[in-house]
């Protein structure tokens, strides 16, 4: 892989991850707090959705420190290791944890307390969809990676 295509990316991973950083200390406790002074009827709601939120960004974070690691694999032309399989594992396992977060939330909010309305819901309903699809693509990626992993093993017996 081209060495400046990895540094950008390697600055853009930075840039993420200090903004998901920013949003956990900074945006989502400023959130709650407005929204529990606004609404006071709500405020119990708050702190547990802050904490779900911050929850959901963690594991946006993990992904990104996967990521990293996997560019450097990458860079060193180590990525067809059986080791490589644990980073992809942990994009997974990620992604998966933070769709089922957010599902819950939606849930919660537009089904329980039935707050919220149809853009919301549509909007909850689009992320949810798009975090599926990210772990659903990152599941065929890490095929790929184990057909690619095979064949380097064996393209190394053969040589």
């Amino acid at each position: 892989m081209n060495r400046l295509a990895v540094a950008a990316l390697r600055v853009l991973i930075v840039i993420l991850f200090l903004a998901a950083l920013s949003t956990q200390l900074w945006f989502i406790p400023q959130l709650a707090f407005k929204n529990a002074r606004d609404f006071p009827e709500l405020a119990y709601l708050a702190a547990p959705y802050a904490v779900l939120w911050v929850a959901i960004v963690v594991n946006a974070q993990v992904s990104l420190v996967a990521v990293w690691v996997l560019l450097g694999k990458v860079r060193r032309g180590a990525i067809f290791s059986p080791s490589s399989f644990r980073w992809v594992n942990g994009i997974i396992a990620a992604g998966a944890i933070a769709t089922v977060l957010l599902t819950a939330f939606e849930f919660h909010l537009l089904g329980a307390e039935d707050l919220g309305g149809p853009p919301l819901g549509m909007l909850l309903t689009a992320l949810v969809v798009a975090g599926a699809a990210f772990v659903l693509i990152m599941l065929v990626m890490r095929g790929l990676l184990l057909q690619a992993t095979a064949l380097q093993s064996e393209l190394e017996e053969v040589v």
